[in-house]
């Protein structure tokens, strides 16, 4: 029996997911460690990068082709792989609307700036958005994606391009998913010490994360989500027909999820580690 595309993927010895996952800054984010100013900082990109997801899933969306419908078929009509991909990537849209609209929920309850420039970036921006007016020097700072947030933009137009199979999308699609919950269930592992300890309330970002954030991330409904996508990415995986095509489809899909790890390691902010 051939191993499903997902379990391959997740076992890849020389792509250390746990990189991505078990970062210091999910660690602090447990013990409510995060201050507001850098929970802004890293939500501010997190925003952007969802934004970029909603165009992503378009993409995904416009390369599946439905089977014609035949109403003389006297055979019962069962859903198909594709059918159950264009059912995954529609709830994901509905969840991403629901989540834009939860960040600024939150981000207003606990009064965090989701426009806030990382300090890096600004840094960096302030080397290239200087102008000069009258003699003076008067300086800059623009909001927008870090280089990191940018890469993620550009992967994902890269996925969803018509040089990419739907099967290469949907791998990109679960990696940032399945990435995203295991990360933020390390995190929640740290939870149940912090709790003792204090209240959320004594946080350093005023609860946002324990209370809010990490709770909807590591919910029963977002792994659920997560497994659905993994399921059909599987099915589809094993309609692919003939040796030479599977083994260059499936080395282009393990390229695929070795960019995201990448990525994912690199997405969270820096934190003094005692």
């Amino acid at each position: 029996m051939t191993t499903p595309l997902t379990i391959h993927l997740l076992n890849i010895s020389t792509c250390p997911l746990s990189n991505a996952t078990t970062h210091p800054f999910l660690q602090q984010a447990g013990c409510g460690q995060i201050s507001k100013p850098l929970l802004s900082q890293w939500l501010s990109q997190d925003r952007l990068y969802v934004q970029s997801y909603i165009r992503f899933i378009g993409l995904l969306l416009s390369k599946i082709r439905l089977p014609p419908h035949n109403p003389d078929s006297s055979k019962p009509r069962t859903a198909t792989a594709e059918h159950r991909a264009v059912e995954v990537l529609i709830d994901a849209l509905v969840n991403i609307r629901t989540e834009l609209q939860f960040f600024e929920d939150t981000a207003d309850e606990f009064g965090l700036d989701l426009t806030a420039l990382p300090a890096a970036m600004e840094d960096e921006e302030r080397e290239t958005g200087e102008c000069v007016r009258a003699g003076d020097r008067v300086e800059e700072t623009y909001f927008g994606p870090n280089r990191i947030t940018q890469a993620y933009i550009d992967m994902f137009m890269s996925a969803g391009s018509a040089a990419t199979s739907l099967l290469e999308g949907l791998v990109v699609l679960w990696a940032t998913e399945v990435c995203y919950l295991q990360a933020w269930r390390y995190a929640a592992s740290f939870g149940a010490a912090g709790k003792r300890r204090a209240g959320p309330e004594q946080d350093a970002d005023g609860g946002a994360l324990r209370t809010r954030f990490i709770p909807n991330w590591t919910s029963p409904e977002f792994e659920a989500f997560v497994r659905r996508i993994g399921d059909v990415l599987d099915e589809l995986a094993g309609q692919i027909k003939g040796a030479e095509e599977r083994e260059a489809l499936m080395g282009r899909c393990v390229q695929w999820w070795r960019q995201v790890v990448w990525l994912e390691e690199r997405f969270w902010p820096a934190v003094k580690v005692d």
